[in-house]
C-alpha cells in the first residue's frame, strides 16, 4: 500500500493488487496516508494452494481489469 501511495503522490496511474482478505486493512492504510480513494484491484482469496492452471486463468482474467483500473485501453 505504501508503495502505491508513493507512486500516486507522483501523479502516476497506479492500482494496488490485493487479495480479498486484506481489503479493509489496505483501505485503512491508504486512508491514514491521505489516499482514501486509492484504487484497489481485489483478487480472490486464497490464491495459494490453487492448481497452476487456475492461477493462470485468474491472472489472464484479471490482467485486463488491472489495465482498465490504471486507465490503459487496448
Amino acid at each position: 500500500m505504501r508503495d502505491t501511495v508513493a507512486v500516486e503522490d507522483h501523479k502516476k496511474p497506479v492500482v494496488v493488487a490485493i487479495t480479498a482478505e486484506f481489503v479493509e486493512h489496505g483501505h485503512n492504510i491508504s486512508k491514514m496516508q491521505g489516499h482514501e480513494n486509492l484504487r484497489q484491484l481485489v483478487f480472490p482469496y486464497p490464491l495459494e494452494g490453487l492448481p497452476k492452471e487456475e492461477v493462470r486463468r485468474i491472472a489472464v482474467e484479471w490482467y485486463a481489469k488491472f489495465l482498465s483500473a490504471i486507465g490503459v485501453t487496448k
